[in-house]
């Protein structure tokens, strides 16, 4: 059962709101995300804009991260918004469905995000305001589903490939606040390494929407529904190749060791695992151990990347 089976509208807004984030957006593993995926991605920064100093962190780190951080919330209650009436017929049982926290609280703590957002990035200056103007403009893009909602609806896998591209405006803002240059100034591998987090982040939206066959909801769409119970499944081992050789492109680039490429094949290997253990033993539990195997690839490589740069150059911690 959900968080919200115990929390009424008796309980203060705090465990309300509480109860809300452990369900929909946790704290702790959004922290750990960002601090990972930050990392890789200044860290690729600094090194690939020379200058010969030591990679590290500084204030703009800490800031950037806070943005960050509020754009994935902000993401999370835009799609709230946006699939609303579906998740009550379906997902009743929600924090937000129940009413426990409504979208008029979720609005305001979005507003509060995004205000967030841009004060960090006009105190970093012109480059770095435009790089998160740019990010937000794409993120009210998807909230309007880009005005074709009807045919998105129809076409699952373009809805989910438009939406990923968040990811590599994201990336771009962690190269500004890194590095104080606009985005369109990334060298070519920054931008291969934005589009790595794309394909990362689709391989996990794909391994999400798999279920069994006796799990599939007849008027909500899935992965497994359009591609084939085990179709979808080999899409993920596809789109997990991709990535994992963009990575390795980059990885070579920067001549980081063999346990980079060891650690990325052990990563590779587990989403491997996931798929024959669907594959052999269909069922809710390992449809789920699919989607858990991606989401911790996510953190996992962006760390790799991280922890290499950081034995292959010089660091200082601040």
């Amino acid at each position: 059962m959900p968080a919200g089976r115990d929390i009424t509208l008796q309980d203060s807004f705090i465990i309300r709101f509480a109860a809300y984030l452990t369900e929909r957006f946790p704290l702790l593993n959004h922290g750990i995300l960002i601090i990972s995926y930050y990392s890789s991605n200044q860290f690729l920064a600094q090194v690939l804009e020379g200058g010969g100093e030591a990679v590290h962190y500084s204030r703009y780190s800490l800031m950037g991260a806070v943005t960050v951080f509020c754009m994935f919330f902000h993401l999370r209650i835009f799609d709230e918004h946006k699939d609303y009436e579906e998740d009550c017929n379906y997902y009743p049982e929600r924090i937000l469905q129940q009413g426990l926290v409504t979208l008029k609280h979720l609005k305001i703590f979005g507003t509060a995000a995004i205000a967030i957002e841009l004060v960090m990035s006009i105190i970093c200056g012109p480059s770095v305001f435009t790089a998160v103007l740019l990010a937000i403009l794409f993120s009210l893009l998807m909230l309007n589903e880009f005005f074709v909602r009807g045919w998105l609806k129809k076409h699952f896998l373009v809805y989910a490939l438009s939406h990923m591209l968040i990811m590599p405006f994201f990336a771009l803002v962690v190269y500004s606040f890194t590095t104080g240059k606009y985005p369109w100034q990334a060298p070519g591998w920054f931008l291969v390494y934005a589009f790595v987090g794309f394909f990362v982040t689709l391989n996990w939206e794909v391994s999400r929407k798999i279920r069994a066959p006796e799990d599939e909801i007849s008027a909500v769409d899935s992965y497994s529904k359009i591609f084939g119970t085990y179709g979808a499944a080999y899409l993920v081992i596809l789109i997990r190749i991709v990535d994992t050789a963009m990575v390795s492109f980059v990885g070579y680039h920067l001549g980081l060791s063999d346990l980079f490429y060891i650690v990325l094949t052990i990563l590779f290997m587990v989403t491997l695992i996931g798929l024959l253990q669907f594959r052999f033993n269909t069922n809710r539990k390992t449809a789920k151990r699919m989607e858990t195997y991606a989401g911790m690839y996510i953190i996992a490589f962006d760390l790799t990347l991280a922890v290499e740069i950081i034995r292959a150059y010089p660091f200082s911690l601040f």
